[in-house]
C-alpha cells in the first residue's frame, strides 16, 4: 500500500511525527552553530538569537586551546583502521554464512547476532583486563581491537546483500578455474560497492563518536580521540558557552561531512540492503 493511499488524517500524522523528529534534531545542531559565531557578552544578552557580530575567532580559539590537530589525527587513525579491518573480516564472514552451506552456518550466524544484545558495559572489566594482561592499555590497538568486535550489524548487512548475489556468477567462476579467493575479491566484491560504503559510513560515526571505549584505555593525552578532547575541553572552559560550542562545532564535522558526501550511496545501500532476501 502507498503512503498517498493511507487516510488524510494518518499521513498528517506521519508529517507532523516527522517534522517533530526533524526540529528534535535540527534545532539544538543550529543553536550551536549560531552561538559559536557570538561573542561571551552577545551570548548573554541573547542567548537564541542571531549573533549581533559574526565572530569568526571563537573557531581559531578553540583549534589552538583544544589541539584539534593531535585529535583528530588520534580520532581518524583509529577510525579508519577500525572501519577497514571491519569491512574486510565482516564481508568475507557475511559471503561464507550466505554462499556456504555446512552444517551450524545457521547457528553460527545466530551467534554474532546475540553480539547486538550484549551491552557494552557488561563486558568493559573483563575487556580491560584482557587488554591490561598483553600490555596494550594507552596504545592505539586497545581501541582498534576493540571495535573490530563490533560485528554483528556488518555481518547481518553482508549476509543479506551477497545472499542476492546469483550463484551462477561463482558457479562460472569455478567452472573456469578461479579459486575461492579470487572469487570473492574479482567478482563478489565489485558488486557489492553500495553495501561497503553504506556499513563503512555507519562505523565511522559510531566509532568517531565513541567515547566508552576511549575513556577506558587512553590516559595519555597524545593518543586522546576528539570525544575525549571534548571532555577535558568542558572541564577546563566551562564557564565559556561560545568557545565551548565552538569546539563542538568542530568536533562534529568529520562525521558530518562524510555523510554529506556519501548520503546518496548510503540511501542506496540501505534500500537495497533492506530488499535483499
Amino acid at each position: 500500500m502507498r503512503f498517498s493511499e493511507y487516510p488524510l488524517p494518518a499521513r498528517i500524522a506521519a508529517y507532523l511525527l516527522l517534522l517533530a523528529l526533524a526540529g528534535s534534531i535540527l534545532l539544538p545542531f543550529t543553536w550551536m552553530i549560531l552561538t559559536s559565531f557570538k561573542s561571551l557578552p552577545d551570548y548573554v544578552q541573547n542567548p537564541f538569537g542571531l549573533p549581533a557580530e559574526w565572530q569568526l575567532g571563537n573557531f581559531a580559539n578553540a583549534w589552538e586551546t583544544g589541539g584539534f590537530i593531535r585529535l583528530y589525527f588520534n580520532s581518524l587513525f583509529i577510525t579508519t583502521v577500525s572501519v577497514l579491518g571491519l569491512l574486510f573480516m565482516c564481508s568475507a564472514a557475511g559471503y561464507a554464512l550466505a554462499h556456504f552451506r555446512f552444517r551450524g552456518s545457521n547457528v553460527v550466524f545466530l551467534y554474532f547476532l546475540a553480539g547486538m544484545m550484549i551491552p557494552p558495559h557488561v563486558i568493559l572489566i573483563p575487556s580491560f583486563r584482557i587488554m591490561s594482561s598483553i600490555g596494550l592499555v594507552n596504545t592505539y590497538f586497545s581501541v582498534i581491537f576493540t571495535y573490530f568486535a563490533w560485528v554483528p550489524f556488518a555481518i547481518f548487512f553482508f549476509r543479506a546483500y551477497f545472499a542476492s548475489v546469483p550463484s551462477e556468477l561463482t558457479e562460472a567462476a569455478r567452472i573456469d578455474g578461479a579459486s575461492e579467493a579470487k572469487i570473492f575479491f574479482s567478482v563478489v566484491l565489485p558488486l557489492a560497492r553500495p553495501a561497503f560504503v553504506t556499513v563503512g559510513i555507519v562505523y565511522f560515526v559510531w566509532i568517531f563518536n565513541d567515547f566508552l571505549w576511549p575513556l577506558v584505555y587512553l590516559n595519555s593525552v597524545e593518543i586522546r580521540t576528539v570525544t575525549l578532547g571534548m571532555m577535558n575541553f568542558q572541564g577546563q572552559y566551562s564557564a565559556d558557552t561560545t568557545l565551548k560550542t565552538a569546539a563542538l562545532t568542530l568536533a562534529t564535522l568529520p562525521p558530518i561531512i562524510v555523510f554529506l558526501i556519501f548520503r546518496r550511496q548510503i540511501q542506496s545501500g540501505l534500500i537495497d540492503g533492506a530488499l535483499k532476501h
